[in-house]
This record gives C-alpha cells, sequence and structure tokens, in this order.
C-alpha cells in the first residue's frame, strides 16, 4: 500500500513540477512596429520600450508601452502622432491585458513553434475594446519569443483624424509585434 502511495505522490509531484517548471518570463524591450500606407502618405514607426509578462503557467499576458517611445523617420510626424491624434500627454499609455487561449498547446520545454491566440483587453487612447488575434509562440534553447500582426481600428479607439487628412491616413493601422522574453527574477 505504502509502495502505491509513493508512486502516486511521485507521479503527481513530476506533473505539478512540469507545469510550474517555466518561469514568469519578462521583456523591457519587446519590439512594436506600426505601419499604415496611402497613395498619399505613409506611417511608419517602431518602439522598441516595450514591456511584457508572460506566465507560461496560466497563459496570462500583459504588455505595456509608453505611446511616446514610438519614433518616426520624420519628427514632425512624430510630433503630430502624439499631440494631434493619440494625445500621449493626456493618455501616455497603450496597455494590452489577456491570455493565451490555447497556452496548453505550447510545450515550454521543448523546442518549437506554436500558433496561437491571444484574447483580452487592449486600451488605447484611453478606450478599452476587448480583441482576439493570432500570434506565435517559440521555443529555442530554453528562451521564448512571441510575435503577432494585426490591424487596429483608429475609429474604434477614438482617435480623430482632421478632416483634411482623411484619405491620407487609413483607418485601420497595421501593427508588428515582436517579444524576446527572459526569466523573471524578483530583486
Amino acid at each position: 500500500m505504502k509502495f502505491k502511495s509513493l508512486i502516486f505522490f511521485l507521479i503527481a509531484f513530476v506533473g505539478i513540477a512540469n507545469t510550474s517548471s517555466v518561469a514568469k518570463q519578462i521583456t523591457k524591450s519587446g519590439v512594436i512596429e506600426i505601419f499604415s500606407e496611402t497613395p498619399m502618405f505613409t506611417i511608419e514607426a517602431t518602439n522598441k520600450k516595450v514591456a511584457s509578462i508572460l506566465n507560461p503557467t496560466t497563459g496570462d499576458i500583459v504588455v505595456s508601452t509608453l505611446v511616446r517611445s514610438f519614433k518616426f523617420k520624420e519628427a514632425l510626424v512624430e510630433e503630430h502622432f502624439n499631440e494631434n491624434y493619440m494625445e500621449s500627454a493626456k493618455f501616455p499609455k497603450a496597455i494590452f491585458k489577456g491570455k493565451i487561449i490555447n497556452n496548453k498547446d505550447i510545450d515550454y520545454a521543448k523546442d518549437g513553434s506554436t500558433n496561437i491566440i491571444l484574447e483580452g483587453k487592449l486600451t488605447i487612447h484611453g478606450t478599452t475594446k476587448l480583441i482576439k488575434e493570432k500570434g506565435s509562440i517559440t521555443i529555442k534553447g530554453g528562451k521564448i519569443s512571441a510575435k503577432s500582426e494585426f490591424d487596429v481600428s483608429l475609429a474604434a479607439y477614438g482617435i480623430k483624424v482632421e478632416k483634411a487628412y482623411k484619405k491620407a491616413i487609413k483607418d485601420a493601422i497595421h501593427l508588428k509585434i515582436h517579444f524576446n522574453f527572459s526569466p523573471y527574477a524578483k530583486k
């Protein structure tokens, strides 16, 4: 009887250890690129100061960035982006809080890539919307990276485009997101 109890305990312990063996992951240098193109105008910017925390055990993920961290090739475009459209003094951050819906499909202990579905609340310009988007998680040599691409509607987040620029700026801005995570260590 004791032997069966010991076997059960070991199996349960190994199962628990296997699911919790991957520490929470963090990055403070994630990248978000934004892109929009019309015949009249191209908007391109990169933000390399995006923070994110991923909990591989639960699939919970939080992403946060300062809107002013987006860098444009032209200073005037960057100024208009921050002052006229994003109103970054009033709405300084963009935040996503959500979950990897199919987290159980990811083997964080094994190299490989898994297509994922993210669902959660995206807050931009003071407006929060529930979103569901596709992405991927890649594990290589124990390192975790994540990617996603999707479009965000300016109108859905209350971002108004001046009448003079309505034809020059698309309502949908394309986002490319890339994170390289490291294990989170409390200090």
